[in-house]
C-alpha cells in the first residue's frame, strides 16, 4: 500500500503551490507532481533546456489546459451578484441607467483582475484556496452593496464599504503575486515585472481605502469615480504589461475560456429575467382570469424572438470563435479587452428584450382596462345624474384596483374616492350638454384623466415598471400625481427603446471585431463583404434609436414614431441577427469573389487544417508552425496535457511544408535514382 492510497482526500494538499516548472540535471523540465491527483500517475512533460539560450534565466510556468473546479465555482458568485443586481436595480431613468454600467465596470474588473491572476499562476494550496475565500468574500460584499447601490443617494455605510471591498481584493491580488515573485527570485528575468505587477495592486489598494475616508454622513461625494477609472486603468495595464513581459504572457493559458464561460453565464442570466418575465405574464392572464384560455399571437411571437434571440447570439459568439491559440500576443490582449464593453451591452440588450415581452400584456391589459372605462362612459345621457355616474365609474374601478394593486395603496384609493366625490358633484345638467359650461369640462377631463392613470399605474406596477419616484420641493405629491406618473412610466419605456437598440448595435459591432481579430486568414472578398454586411446591420439597428430622440413627439405619437411601442421592436433585433447567422454559414462561392486568391487557394486554408487534424503526429511537431508554440518557446511556458507546449526545436524535416493533395508542388526525385546514387556511392568506397 502507497502513502497515495492512505490519503483522504484525492489529491494531497500542499502549504504553497507552484506553477514554476523547474529545471533538472538531466537537461529537461518536467511539470511538477503536485498539480496532478494522485489516483493517476503523473504525466511529465519534458523540454529540452538546452534548445533556448538563456532558458534557465527565464522561469516556466505550467499551464493548465481547462479552468479549475475554484476558477469555475468562482464564477458563480459573479452570475449571483448580477442576478442580484439586475432583479433590484430598475433602469428607470438615465442615472439608475449610469449607475447600472458603473457597477457591472465594478464588477467585470474586479472578476477579469482575479482571473488574469488565476489563468497563469493559481496552483491548488492552502494559501491559494485561503486567498480564494477572500476573492468570496469580495463576491459576498458585492450581492451586499448591490441592493443599494445608487449614487445619486448615496448611503456612507454602503459606499464606505465597497470602498473597503475593492481594498481587501486588491491587497489580496498583491499578495498572490509577491508570492509569485518570491518563487521566481532566484531566476534572473521575469522578478521586475511580477514585483511591479504586485505593487500595482498594492497602490490600488491603498487608492481605494483612502477613497473610503471620503464619505461622510449628509454629504454626496463624487469620489466614486475613483473605483471606474481604477479598474479600468488596472485592467488596461495588467494586458500592457502581458506584451511587454513573457513572465506575465497569456498565450497558451485558458483565458479564452474563462471568457467564454463567462459569456454563457451572461447568456444564461438572459434566460432567467426571460423566464421570470414569463412567469409575469402567466400571473397576468391565466391565474387572473380563469376564464382565459391562450395568449395573444402577439404575446406568443414576441417570447419566440426573445428566446430566439439568445439562442442566436449564442450561436454567432462561439461560430465566430476561431482557434484562440492562433492570435498574437496583442491581438489577444485586444480580443480580451473588448469583452468588457461587449458584456455590458449583452447584459443591457437581454435586460431590455424582456422588458418588450412584458411591455406586449402591458399594452393590452391598459387597452382591455380603457376600453371598459369608455364604454361606461359612453352611456352617459341628459338623463344620469353624477352620482350615477360616480357610481358607475367606481364600479370600473374599485374592481380593477382589488386585481391590479396600486403601488401606493392608501394614497391611491384616497385619490380615487375624491375624484369620485368631485364627479358627484357635477351639475347634473352637464351630462346633457358637456360642451355649455366649459369650466366644468375642464374640471371633469381632468377627473376622468386621473381616474384613467390611476388604472394604468396599477397594471404598471403589476408588472414592475414603475415610475422613479419624483415630489415637489414641499416633499408632498402633486394634485394630478397619477397623470404624470403615468407620462413617467413612458418616458422610462422610451429610455429602454434607446439603449435597447444601442445595444443591440453595439453587441453585433463587437461580435464581428472580435471575429475579425480571432480569425487570421481567408480574407477573400466575399468574406470581407459579408463583414461590412454584419457591420452595416449593427449600425442600422444602432441608428434606430434616433426614433426616440424626441420624447414629446413620441409622447404625442406624431408622425414616425409609431415604432416605438409597437410589436415589431423585439422582432426586429432578432430578425436582424438571424440575417447574421444566416449570412455566416452561408457557403463559400467557388471562381469568382475570389481575389487575388487564385484556384483552391481559399480551400488551402482549410485544407491544411484538415490535413493537420488528420494527419497530425501526437501534438508535437504539427504544432511548430502554431504561432502560440513559437511564442511559447521564445517566452519559456509549457502547457498541460495534449495543449499548447513547448516541444524541442524542429529538425529539418519539421520545417518543410506537407502539400495538400492536389497541390502543385515541386518534384521529388524518384526512388531508383537514389538507389542508383547509393549504390555509386557504395563501389567508390569499396576502390
Amino acid at each position: 500500500m502507497s502513502h497515495h492510497d492512505l490519503d483522504y482526500a484525492g489529491k494531497r494538499l500542499q502549504l504553497l503551490g507552484s506553477r514554476i516548472v523547474e529545471p533538472e540535471q538531466s537537461g529537461h523540465r518536467v511539470i511538477p507532481t503536485s498539480h496532478h491527483h494522485h489516483a493517476h500517475p503523473p504525466h511529465e512533460e519534458t523540454e529540452d533546456v538546452n534548445s533556448e539560450k538563456g532558458s534557465r534565466d527565464t522561469p516556466k510556468f505550467h499551464k493548465p489546459h481547462a479552468a479549475t473546479n475554484f476558477e469555475l465555482f468562482y464564477d458563480l458568485w459573479f452570475v449571483a451578484n448580477l442576478n442580484v443586481f439586475t432583479s433590484v436595480h430598475d433602469i428607470s431613468d438615465f442615472s439608475r441607467f449610469t449607475s447600472f454600467i458603473g457597477y457591472m465596470v465594478l464588477l467585470w474588473t474586479t472578476w477579469g483582475l482575479t482571473t488574469l491572476y488565476d489563468v497563469r499562476f493559481t496552483a491548488d494550496s492552502i494559501w491559494e484556496r485561503c486567498c480564494k475565500a477572500v476573492h468570496l468574500g469580495v463576491m459576498i460584499g458585492f450581492a451586499e452593496i448591490g441592493t443599494n447601490f445608487d449614487p445619486n443617494d448615496q448611503i456612507v455605510s454602503v459606499f464606505r464599504a465597497m470602498s473597503l471591498f475593492l481594498a481587501v481584493s486588491r491587497f489580496v491580488l498583491f499578495l498572490q503575486y509577491g508570492m509569485v515573485t518570491l518563487q521566481i527570485r532566484k531566476y534572473a528575468d521575469g522578478k521586475r515585472p511580477m514585483f511591479f505587477t504586485a505593487f500595482l495592486h498594492l497602490v490600488a489598494a491603498a487608492i481605494y481605502f483612502g477613497v473610503s475616508f471620503r464619505y461622510n454622513l449628509g454629504k454626496s461625494s463624487r469620489v466614486f469615480l475613483v473605483w471606474y477609472i481604477g479598474g479600468v486603468v488596472e485592467m488596461s495595464l495588467h494586458l500592457s504589461f502581458s506584451q511587454m513581459a513573457h513572465v506575465l504572457t497569456f498565450l497558451g493559458t485558458h483565458l479564452g475560456e474563462r471568457l467564454n464561460l463567462l459569456t454563457l453565464v451572461i447568456l444564461g442570466e438572459g434566460c432567467i429575467i426571460l423566464a421570470k418575465s414569463i412567469t409575469l405574464l402567466v400571473k397576468d392572464t391565466f391565474l387572473k382570469d380563469s376564464t382565459y384560455t391562450i395568449w395573444s399571437s402577439t404575446l406568443i411571437g414576441l417570447v419566440t424572438a426573445g428566446t430566439a434571440l439568445i439562442y442566436i447570439i449564442f450561436q454567432i459568439y462561439f461560430d465566430w470563435m476561431h482557434d484562440e491559440h492562433s492570435m498574437s500576443k496583442r491581438h489577444q490582449v485586444l480580443w480580451t479587452s473588448l469583452h468588457l464593453p461587449f458584456h455590458i451591452a449583452l447584459v443591457l440588450l437581454l435586460e431590455a428584450s424582456s422588458i418588450f415581452v412584458v411591455w406586449a400584456r402591458v399594452l393590452e391589459s391598459i387597452n382591455a382596462a380603457l376600453l371598459k372605462f369608455l364604454s361606461v362612459e359612453a352611456k352617459f345621457s341628459e338623463d344620469t345624474t353624477s352620482e350615477e355616474a360616480s357610481e358607475a365609474l367606481a364600479n370600473v374601478i374599485q374592481p380593477f384596483l382589488k386585481k391590479y394593486q396600486p403601488l401606493e395603496v392608501l394614497e391611491t384609493w384616497e385619490s380615487v374616492n375624491e375624484t369620485l366625490e368631485d364627479i358627484a358633484k357635477i351639475p347634473n345638467s352637464f351630462w346633457g350638454d358637456p360642451l355649455a359650461d366649459n369650466s366644468t369640462l375642464i374640471d371633469y377631463e381632468s377627473d376622468r384623466a386621473e381616474l384613467m392613470n390611476t388604472m394604468i399605474n396599477a397594471v404598471y406596477n403589476a408588472f414592475h415598471l414603475n415610475p422613479p419616484e419624483e415630489e415637489d420641493e414641499s416633499g408632498s405629491r402633486t394634485e394630478f400625481w397619477q397623470s404624470e406618473a403615468a407620462v413617467a412610466s413612458a418616458k422610462r419605456f422610451i429610455l429602454v427603446f434607446i439603449y435597447a437598440f444601442a445595444c443591440a448595435g453595439i453587441v453585433l459591432l463587437f461580435l464581428t471585431i472580435m471575429h475579425i481579430i480571432s480569425k487570421r486568414r481567408g480574407w477573400s472578398p466575399f468574406n470581407i463583404f459579408r463583414t461590412a454586411i454584419c457591420i452595416s446591420i449593427s449600425i442600422f439597428l444602432a441608428l434606430l434609436t434616433t426614433i426616440a430622440a424626441n420624447q414629446e413627439a413620441v409622447l404625442d405619437n406624431k408622425k414616425g414614431t409609431s415604432f416605438v411601442g409597437s410589436p415589431w421592436m423585439l422582432p426586429t433585433i432578432t430578425l436582424s441577427y438571424f440575417a447574421v447567422l444566416v449570412l455566416t454559414h452561408l457557403p463559400h462561392p467557388s471562381g469568382w469573389c475570389m481575389g487575388n486568391m487564385k484556384r483552391g487557394a481559399y480551400k488551402e486554408v482549410e485544407g491544411r487544417k484538415d490535413h493537420r487534424d488528420n494527419h497530425a503526429l501526437p501534438d508535437t511537431n504539427r504544432r511548430n508552425r502554431h504561432v502560440a508554440d513559437f511564442e511559447d518557446r521564445r517566452t519559456g511556458y509549457s502547457s498541460a496535457d495534449n495543449e499548447i507546449f513547448s516541444p524541442p526545436l524542429p529538425h529539418y524535416d519539421d520545417h518543410r511544408v506537407r502539400p495538400v493533395a492536389g497541390e502543385t508542388r515541386r518534384p521529388r526525385r524518384s526512388q531508383d535514382r537514389r538507389s542508383r546514387e547509393m549504390n555509386s556511392q557504395d563501389r567508390r568506397y569499396k576502390r
